[in-house]
């Protein structure tokens, strides 16, 4: 089992080269003296938060948006910084590539969610415009599992990647770039970058998740059955909680309590396995409950439970 404990990013580490500017094309920044009517979303560049009008008026110079909460609603995040609040389902949202720099001093992992596009290009330099140290390209498809799935199926698209032992630099700069066809649509829900912390140390001589390990999706939408047997359902989004059993050496269990304890009120990252074909065991999410058993005098064991956010 490892963790991503993410970087908190502002908008001071978002550096020039993204191609979403703030107002995006499709939002539009509050100001003063207009007539406002109910339902008109505007945003503020100052909080990077989108605010939806809740009673007619004409606005003054104060109160603003975010200080009034009477005739404005926080609805979440601008285009260009949804990739960095909590949810996985706010993306950043564009037409033919998407492209963030970022500026986030030391890390040595990045984990994206909410991937939207055909390929995906990751370079890390050790200093703006310096020399490349990382670099990971590729396609956001899965591999078929077989030949009638290749020739007469849709591909299943990848949302959620996860990349680790990038080189530490104190001044590294991250280029991340999702490309489509022509038109088509790119984004991005989620960037989590930080610090890629396993909970069993590498000088372990074993131990690691055991088989049994699952992924529980979780819907939100609302379904109610009607009196004469109809459905009705209003669409809402999903989520994928995490459950996993991690035994170790009796040695590293406390270690592994105090790296929990770190984030047990904080979303991260959690995957069971970074090896392939077990995307399904990486989560975004609070660690709702994580005992930790002193089993015997040289085992301990962690019984995971990871509720993941939409």
């Amino acid at each position: 089992m490892n963790i991503i404990d993410n970087i908190t990013i502002t908008d001071t580490m978002v550096g020039a080269g993204t191609t979403i500017a703030e107002p995006s094309a499709g939002e539009t920044a509050w100001a003063s003296g207009v007539a406002y009517a109910v339902g008109d979303i505007r945003i503020r560049a100052t909080t990077h938060r989108k605010y939806k009008c809740a009673a007619v008026h004409t606005s003054a110079t104060t109160p603003v948006p975010e200080s009034d909460g009477t005739r404005w609603v926080d609805i979440g995040p601008t285009d260009r910084m949804a990739p960095f609040d909590i949810y996985t389902s706010t993306q950043a949202l564009a037409t033919g590539s998407l492209t963030y720099v970022l500026k986030p001093g030391y890390f040595n992992s990045l984990a994206l969610y909410g991937l939207t596009g055909g390929q995906y290009s990751v370079t890390v330099r050790d200093a703006p415009g310096g020399a490349v140290i990382y670099a990971r390209s590729g396609f956001l498809v899965d591999d078929p599992l077989g030949w009638y799935e290749y020739l007469f199926t849709t591909a299943r698209p990848v949302g959620k990647l996860v990349f680790t032992g990038i080189p530490i630099r104190p001044a590294a700069e991250l280029t991340l770039t999702i490309t489509a066809a022509a038109g088509q649509p790119v984004g991005i829900g989620m960037i989590v970058v930080g610090d890629y912390i396993p909970l069993i140390s590498d000088e372990a001589q074993w131990g690691g998740t055991q088989y049994g390990a699952s992924a529980e999706p979780v819907t939100y939408s609302y379904i109610k059955t009607n009196d004469d047997g109809t459905t009705s359902i209003v669409k809402r989004h999903s989520a994928t909680n995490l459950r996993a059993s991690v035994v170790m050496p009796r040695e590293h269990a406390d270690a592994a309590l105090k790296t929990l304890q770190r984030v047990l009120d904080r979303p991260v990252a959690f995957f069971a396995t970074p090896a392939k074909g077990y995307e399904g065991l990486n989560v975004f999410g609070i660690a709702s409950s994580s005992p930790v058993g002193y089993d015997s005098f040289g085992h301990a064991s962690i019984n995971i439970n990871v509720k993941g956010l939409i």
